[in-house]
């Protein structure tokens, strides 16, 4: 027997395949309930509007990158090797999820109405800046705090993805190589 829950999660399932097949402005409540057989006003029971559903999806992306990220924090100990798999993680999963990417940063959600998915997204960002702090303690990193690192490191991979993203991968600018530039960028930060 269905509970609410598989309803609620099979909602967000057939919403991330719409996103992932013609994009976000292509989610609709209607075509929503006809997708998974359930009345408009059957969809609004588990979502109160299309924010809602978005934002559970975005918390749920942010919580499957925290999960990812977490476990490369407990297999990789060299603090260089987990700096580098840290941003490649990120990286990858957007190169992966791009709609979903402009959906986790392209709109601004409100903290007090989804304090959570701030929450999941403040968490991932923590686990860069803690394996920064870590290597930064341990004087592998140059002379810049955690904050700073983490805020050169974040700029520089979502700099990185949206050159890809936009079809910028020319060799003779160098970014047809994102594996070898963020080994260069991890190069840079750590001495």
């Amino acid at each position: 027997m269905k509970t609410s829950n598989d309803t609620k999660q099979k909602l967000i399932d057939v919403t991330r395949q719409m996103i992932d097949k013609s994009g976000v402005d292509s989610v609709s409540m209607r075509d929503l309930g006809k997708e998974t057989n359930l009345s408009r006003s059957a969809v609004y029971v588990y979502f109160k509007n299309k924010d809602d559903l978005l934002a559970a999806i975005v918390t749920e992306n942010f919580e499957t990158l925290k999960s990812r990220l977490c476990k490369l924090t407990g297999e990789i100990k060299d603090p260089r090797k987990l700096v580098y798999e840290v941003l490649y993680t990120f990286y990858d999963f957007w190169i992966k999820n791009q709609k979903h990417y402009q959906l986790m940063f392209y709109k601004q959600w409100d903290k007090d109405q989804y304090p959570n998915l701030h929450i999941s997204a403040f968490e991932v960002f923590g686990i860069i800046y803690k394996c920064l702090e870590k290597a930064h303690e341990e004087k592998y990193t140059i002379s810049k705090s955690p904050k700073q690192l983490t805020a050169m490191a974040s700029a520089f991979i979502v700099g990185l993805f949206e050159l890809n993203s936009a079809g910028h991968l020319e060799p003779e600018k160098g970014l047809d190589d994102p594996t070898g530039l963020i080994n260069s960028f991890v190069d840079l930060i750590f001495v």
